[in-house]
């Protein structure tokens, strides 16, 4: 048996969690090859202090600096790690203080040494997960994983060059493998071609853990963080969430894209060619189902979710110029890709279109070149609510139950993916509330004891 399993910060948050996590990869069988990242708000730390940087505040990145290593050391000392851990943050420390003199020198702060402050974390907590597990008898080593997983030289938001990658994953592991058990590696840190640090891009562990695990043929990822798995809807607004114990890949990545905070949009991508089941679990409850994400779908009748996502902004691009005229819609779609602003949901009739996006970092540079041949207009205020599940394709009477609970809202558009398991709609952000309970209620309202539906923090 080979396994990945990945671990999300909270899960190594202090020196009680580093031990929960630590139990959890000793009581799995076979070899493994886990994916950690930073402690919790290291990450977050680390951002800051490139933020610092950019404001050139040097004094202040310095300071942040002092809190990171006070964090660490304390999370050692609570574990009574080896001294080789506390030598290797003394090191990991003075390279960061080099690094931040050496951008207060040349003025300058590149991709490249953003890059290496933001992998800090990850260098530290992996190697601290695997002393720990070798101090409890365990044949574990810390792997770079810059050695593993190969990118293109996009510092920050690096690209996987997957045939390199797949290389170097199989032959350093199987080297590894020869001597030891467990092979530990920082999560969301690569690098490219030339050897040089690169990061995937904040949320990235998750994608590094499916990659290695697609690499190495592994037989089953495991994405361990602090809830119970994939849930009907988003516990924080609809207190009856319920456990959903058993995904396709296509309805887990509809999930991941339209607003399920617990899987990165990209992880299941290079599972689903691999064809390796996914398991989500809560690293503080170990003894619970979890969610477990397969080739096909359980049910093909119901529907699986209620996912949403916040902050959309409508465009409406019309144009009577470009009637009958072909490439109406590549033309619209090379300016945003022009301006690198990803599209979600799209609808069109043969003059107009309406689309949405998240990010308005360039959207006055793309309303400019849309103008040259439409009439664009934008709304703020937006929300998407989709429903996920290959029952939308499968059952009659989903679309007329689901907008059924809408009356009195305006709906301003309205998709069924090209998936077939993804009914979305797009309206004012204040009904949102409003629209997502009642919409859980009606698809899970009366579910009553069901295998594939659990309460959150039950046990298997």
């Amino acid at each position: 048996m080979l396994t990945v399993l990945k671990f999300g910060g909270t899960s190594v948050k202090d020196a009680e969690a580093f031990k929960r996590t630590s139990d959890i990869i000793i009581s799995t069988d076979g070899k493994k090859v886990v994916v950690v990242s930073a402690l919790a708000g290291i990450t977050d730390d680390l951002t800051n202090i490139i933020s610092a940087l950019d404001r050139q505040n040097y004094e202040r990145a310095k300071e942040t600096i002092g809190s990171v290593s006070l964090k660490h050391k304390q999370v050692i000392a609570d574990l009574d790690l080896s001294n080789d851990c506390d030598l290797f943050l003394e090191i990991k420390i003075s390279e960061l203080k080099l690094l931040i003199e050496a951008v207060e020198i040349l003025g300058e702060l590149t991709g490249k040494s953003k890059d290496l402050i933001l992998s800090f974390g990850e260098c530290m907590s992996s190697t601290m997960l695997a002393d720990i597990l070798s101090k409890n008898g365990i044949k574990a080593k810390q792997k770079e994983a810059g050695e593993l997983i190969i990118t293109d030289s996009e510092f920050t938001e690096a690209t996987v060059l997957f045939d390199q990658t797949n290389e170097a994953c199989s032959c350093e592991c199987k080297k590894m493998f020869d001597t030891n058990d467990v092979i530990v590696a920082g999560g969301f840190i690569a690098s490219d071609v030339r050897g040089r640090r690169t990061t995937l891009g904040r949320g990235g562990s998750d994608y590094s853990a499916s990659v290695i695990a697609a690499a190495i043929k592994a037989d089953r990822l495991e994405i361990w963080t602090d809830v119970d798995g994939i849930l009907t809807s988003d516990p924080h607004l609809v207190k009856s969430a319920r456990l959903v114990t058993e995904l396709s890949y296509i309805e887990a990545s509809e999930l991941a894209f339209f607003g399920a905070k617990v899987l990165h949009p990209k992880t299941i991508r290079p599972a689903i060619n691999a064809q390796i089941p996914v398991v989500v679990k809560n690293s503080y409850n170990p003894g619970g189902p979890g969610t477990v994400i397969v080739n096909k779908a359980v049910d093909c009748s119901i529907i699986k979710a209620i996912a949403y996502r916040k902050d959309v902004t409508v465009i409406n691009i019309r144009s009577n110029r470009m009637l009958g005229a072909y490439g109406f819609l590549s033309k619209v779609f090379e300016i945003f890709k022009k301006h690198e602003t990803s599209v979600d949901l799209v609808t069109t009739t043969e003059v107009s279109i309406s689309l949405t996006i998240d990010d308005e970092t360039k959207i006055y540079e793309v309303k400019k070149d849309l103008e040259e041949f439409s009439s664009v207009e934008i709304f703020r205020d937006k929300a998407i609510i989709s429903a996920i599940g290959e029952g939308i394709r499968e059952t009659a009477g989903i679309a007329a139950r689901f907008f059924n609970v809408l009356k009195g809202i305006n709906v301003s558009m309205v998709s069924v993916g090209a998936s077939e398991v993804n009914l979305s709609i797009v309206i004012e952000q204040p009904h949102l509330d409003q629209a997502v309970i009642g919409l859980h209620e009606e698809f899970f309202g009366d579910l009553g004891e069901s295998d594939l539906f659990r309460k959150t923090g039950e046990s298997k």
